[in-house]
């Protein structure tokens, strides 16, 4: 599941016209304000199956079918600030905090930019790390099984293409 990019954060359409173009099944989530609740739901094309909808951002069309969480094996987790230790400060409603503990198998990556990246956020018990972190410098693995997920962080330098 990708996030569908708003304001400055880094733009997820051309990825999510990649994997589409390589016939990869692509949720994209449908966030409901009352509940602060999201729901991943299939797109197959994205001027046909986005729309704004919650606080603006672009989300799947009423007629898009919702994905089963079971189903789902890859998040790619928004945030408007990063912690070294994989934690994230969202935009305050914890969508992604409530969505992610309900997908405990799925692998949950973050995307950001360096500037982004601080050495600690503030969090709350609920709060949840994700198990990789990438920004154009690199990217950074968190243990994943730890019962904070924060131990053993790496850092992973992005190969020279050179």
């Amino acid at each position: 599941m990708f996030f569908v990019s708003f304001g400055s954060e880094i733009d997820t359409v051309p990825m999510i016209e990649a994997a589409l173009a390589q016939s990869k099944r692509v949720a994209a989530p449908r966030a409901h304000p009352g509940s602060r609740e999201l729901t991943p739901c299939e797109i197959r094309n994205i001027a046909e199956d986005l729309a704004p909808g919650a606080h603006d951002i672009r989300e799947p069309r009423a007629h898009c079918r919702p994905v089963a969480l079971e189903e789902i094996d890859l998040v790619i987790v928004p945030a408007a600030v990063w912690g070294e230790e994989g934690y994230r400060v969202g935009y305050g409603g914890g969508y992604y905090d409530r969505f992610l503990s309900r997908l405990p198998r799925a692998m949950w990556v973050g995307l950001g930019l360096e500037m982004q990246v601080v050495p600690h956020v503030p969090r709350q018990p609920q709060d949840l790390p994700v198990d990789v972190l990438v920004t154009e410098s690199g990217v950074r693995r968190f243990a994943r099984g730890d019962a904070d997920r924060t131990k053993g962080g790496r850092d992973v330098p992005r190969p020279d293409p050179t």
